[in-house]
Formats: structure tokens, sequence, C-alpha cells
């Protein structure tokens, strides 16, 4: 299912409706303050495929992903047994970027494992259509204003996964963009066990609330 060499996803159609980054978007990220070495370090990366800083910036923010995160089979306590395990599990996901639709994408995954292998059972939880945040308008310098003001730096816009399925609805059913004022940092540690959020960036983060909230505000309805 994927090129062990390059990270690619080598099932047919997979890319298809991928809208890659416009020049716009690289600029930001050129000028983002992206370190591979920092990146490196607060993952607790030891190895990649590329060191390239826009490579790498390209693949975390712009490129769609197929990841295994578990799997299960055969016996798994204390010793060896040579006995050969009837049946195993996997547990996939795949990261979704602009303009790649879920049932698409699983379609595709259901009929390239099918082909390979028929006796596979899949099942399907669920799936969430992606989502890409506003960079331009009032309201997107608004954001890079209350940055400045609360951080003293420039802010760049970048792409960053997630799974919040609410904010696609909450565009579609009230007609409003949404946008998102990220404040946690790579080293905070997402949803590991030693997650946390440090002083400096809250405060910052109350700073830059306000000042936004303040800025908009005065926009005329």
């Amino acid at each position: 299912m994927m090129d062990g060499e390059t990270g690619k996803v080598k099932i047919p159609g997979f890319y298809d409706e991928v809208v890659k980054p416009s020049k716009q978007e690289l600029e930001e990220w050129a000028h983002a303050g992206f370190s591979v070495e920092t990146f490196k370090k607060d993952h607790m990366i030891t190895g990649m495929r590329t060191e390239d800083p826009m490579k790498v910036m390209k693949r975390v923010w712009g490129r769609p992903t197929m990841e295994v995160h578990g799997v299960v089979g055969g016996y798994t306590g204390p010793g060896i047994k040579s006995a050969v395990p009837p049946r195993a599990e996997v547990k996939l996901s795949c990261r979704l970027v602009p303009d790649m639709d879920e049932a698409k994408t699983m379609a595709r995954i259901r009929t390239f494992v099918n082909e390979q292998f028929p006796d596979v059972q899949i099942h399907e939880e669920h799936g969430l259509a992606p989502f890409k945040g506003h960079v331009i308008g009032p309201y997107a310098a608004a954001i890079k204003d209350a940055y400045r003001f609360a951080f003293n730096a420039p802010c760049s816009f970048t792409r960053e996964g997630g799974s919040i399925g609410a904010v696609k609805t909450m565009e579609d059913i009230l007609g409003c963009e949404v946008f998102f004022l990220g404040l946690s940092l790579p080293s905070h540690g997402y949803h590991a066990p030693n997650e946390n959020y440090d002083w400096e960036q809250a405060s910052g983060g109350m700073a830059a609330f306000a000042h936004y909230f303040e800025t908009v505000s005065g926009f005329q309805r």
C-alpha cells in the first residue's frame, strides 16, 4: 500500500483530488521559522526520509497520509511460540487534504486491498471531510495583527493535521468562515503522557484573542 523508501501511497487514484499548496502558502511556510532539527527533537525522531526543510513542511502540512496505528495477531505473551496465527488485525487511517473525498478514498483503499488480498475483511469506522482554513481577507489579517501584538513576531499561516469534524459542519450549516488561532507548540506533546502548555503561550494567547476581538468588533457587517 505504500512505498517504504519514498513514503508515497501506491493505491491508484489516491492523490487525484489533492490540491497542492499555492505559491503564497509556500512563501509563508518558508518564513515560518520551521527547523528540521527542532522538529526532530520535539517529536523524538531519529531518522527521516529527507531533511530538506521545504520538503519536510510539504509532507507534514500539505500532503495526505496513510498510517498504521496498530497491528494485532498471534501470540504476544512472554517467551516464544511457534504456532502460526489464524488471523491478524491492522488499524489504519488517512489524513485527507483539500479537495479529497473521504468516501472516494475509502473506496479506493477497499478496491486495492480486495484485489491484492480477497480474504481480508475491511471494517470502516468513520470519515471526516478535509477542511482548509482561510488565509486571506480581513479576518485573516486581523489574526496576523493579533499575533504580532501579543508575541512581537510575524505570523505565518501553515497547515496542521487534526480531526475536528465539527469545523466543516459549522461552516456549512452556519454559513460563516471559521478561523483558528493556534497557540500550542510541538514541544507541548499533543496527546502524549507529558502533554503540557506553558504560561508564555497562554498569556500571549490571552492578549492575542483580546486584540483580535477588539479588531473584528469594528468590522462593518
